[in-house]
């Protein structure tokens, strides 16, 4: 009877493993026929993955990534969901930006199929009939707290940042994500720059529209203390122009920790987004 107490817990161990795999791709399957039939269901699911399995010893990646009016209609292609799923998967923190559907159900059909990632979601914002949100995706072991400046009562954004403290196997950094209205880019950088911390590690990434006709970063002092590490050489963009309206820039205690950074252009085509991840690698030990 000993002898056999092994071999059955093996076999136990063999079907249920089976059976968790099973049960996963039958649930992806069924959200893919949700998509594709125009009935979008978020389908619920969880995992019992070990606090910080999946974060580097001493690095982590963060990007934005503005997915140009993400709503129902690219939430319903799984052709573009893959893409998306298989570029945010490259990152341990990503901030996606322009989510303008009314309830939130196109991050909520994200973040369903990014399971070993934890997220929140920013207040619906702009002036005009045309709102967006930010979304915060983040890999389950990091803890992150956010704070949303929407509304604004002294209206000095079109779309109000959003503020998270991430604590990453006890490093700790600050990041500011938001996407300027191109028309006020100089004035919103400005009120900016007023409310963010320069001590400890803090980061502002986002589609700041920062090139171009919008703004010129030789010519503003807008957070000129601070290091821009998506330089005015870079392109973010998929179509055939060349700006740098995506940045990332990083206060003195932050930079003290840059490892690198880039542009993600893979895969990443007109009907995917007008923009390209920009993402930084910083080492947090």
């Amino acid at each position: 009877m000993k002898k056999l107490l092994p071999l059955l817990l093996a076999l136990g161990l063999s079907v249920g493993g089976y059976c968790l795999f099973q049960s996963r791709d039958s649930l992806l399957d069924f959200f893919k026929h949700k998509q594709t039939s125009g009935n979008i269901t978020v389908p619920v699911m969880t995992s019992n993955v070990p606090q910080n399995l999946h974060i580097a010893a001493n690095k982590v990646k963060i990007a934005n990534w503005n997915l140009q009016i993400f709503g129902d209609s690219k939430a319903s292609k799984p052709e573009i969901m893959n893409v998306y799923v298989n570029t945010l998967t490259n990152y341990d923190i990503a901030f996606v930006q322009e989510i303008r559907d009314s309830d939130g159900s196109s991050f909520s059909n994200l973040c369903s199929i990014l399971t070993n990632y934890d997220s929140k979601i920013s207040s619906r914002a702009g002036r005009s009939p045309s709102k967006e949100q930010y979304g915060i995706i983040y890999k389950k072991g990091i803890r992150a707290e956010m704070k949303d400046y929407n509304p604004d009562a002294q209206d000095r954004w079109e779309r109000p940042p959003v503020e998270v403290l991430f604590d990453i196997n006890g490093y700790q950094l600050r990041a500011y994500n938001i996407h300027t209205k191109p028309s006020d880019v100089k004035s919103e950088l400005a009120s900016l720059e007023k409310i963010v911390s320069t001590n400890g590690n803090s980061i502002i990434l986002g589609d700041l529209n920062a090139d171009g006709n919008y703004y010129n970063t030789s010519a503003n002092p807008e957070l000129d203390s601070w290091n821009w590490v998506i330089g005015d050489n870079e392109d973010t963009t998929s179509s055939a122009t060349d700006y740098t309206y995506d940045r990332i820039i990083m206060n003195t205690d932050a930079y003290q920790e840059y490892s690198t950074s880039g542009v993600f252009k893979t895969g990443i085509t007109k009907d995917i987004s007008d923009h390209d991840p920009v993402w930084v690698e910083i080492k947090i030990k």
